[in-house]
């Protein structure tokens, strides 16, 4: 059996870490969904457990990004940055990492926005994040979500086709850059091991074997650890072969 990833996947490696920027802490502290557009002198701690890929306005003007996070009881919210900001905090947003968050506008979702919350915050210039590491002294890290629906090496067989689910994994190996059929889709393997050393084959396609593909290579000699959320068996016909694939079913992310 061979997993795929079309679509979108999330990576988190584990063993990295990163420095907590030197910011000013605001006094007071909220979850989620105490924050209204009249809370003055709010912050939060989140993590962050999904990253949309950025995408360009339905006018064509601006390019933005959405990112899903949630607090200490689990309740999300929608994080939107706009131009400029779509890199800067695309770089500083891991998947599973926490962070303080504070002075950021709290809106009404607009009729197109991902249904999650009342409301949505927007993070620009005068937004204030800071990663929380692992030992800080002051501030501890959230856990891992326990929403995710995780499945075992041993289960992924039994998955009903089109039935998505979440898996962690260790990447034994990754390969380079391959193009299938005439119109040179683009994709990269990789072999992914569980805690038992049962190996299995997943596919990364597109823009996702350019940037996820890529990092995967670059971490390798560290065996990473990934997370791969919304998963899915399906079929997969390459030449004469029909092989069984997970595909990475997100349909806010494409």
């Amino acid at each position: 059996m061979i997993l795929l990833f079309s679509g979108s996947i999330t990576l988190s490696y584990i063993f990295i870490l990163h420095k907590l920027q030197d910011t000013q802490k605001m006094e007071h502290r909220y979850t989620i969904h105490e924050i209204t557009p009249f809370t003055r002198d709010w912050s939060c701690k989140i993590q962050v457990v999904d990253k949309i890929r950025p995408k360009i306005s339905r006018d064509h003007r601006v390019n933005f990004q959405t990112t899903i996070v949630q607090d200490e009881n689990e309740d999300q919210i929608c994080i939107i940055t706009y131009g400029p900001e779509v890199a800067h905090y695309d770089n500083l947003f891991k998947h599973f990492h926490t962070y303080l968050i504070s002075a950021a506008k709290v809106r009404e979702p607009s009729r197109f926005a991902i249904p999650m919350h009342n409301f949505e915050w927007v993070l620009d210039t005068f937004s204030i994040v800071e990663e929380v590491i692992e030992n800080n002294e002051e501030e501890s890290m959230l856990p891992l979500p326990s929403r995710l629906n995780m499945v075992s090496f041993a289960d992924i067989e039994k998955q009903i086709p089109g039935d998505e689910f979440d898996l962690v994994a260790v990447v034994a190996n990754c390969g380079t850059m391959k193009y299938q059929g005439s119109e040179n889709r683009r994709f990269q393997e990789a072999i992914l091991i569980d805690d038992k050393k049962k190996p299995f084959l997943f596919t990364i396609w597109g823009e996702l074997a350019d940037k996820d593909g890529t990092e995967l290579l670059q971490q390798l000699h560290r065996y990473p650890v990934i997370v791969a959320k919304r998963i899915a068996i399906s079929n997969f016909k390459q030449g004469s072969k029909v092989n069984e694939l997970g595909k990475g079913q997100q349909s806010d992310a494409n």
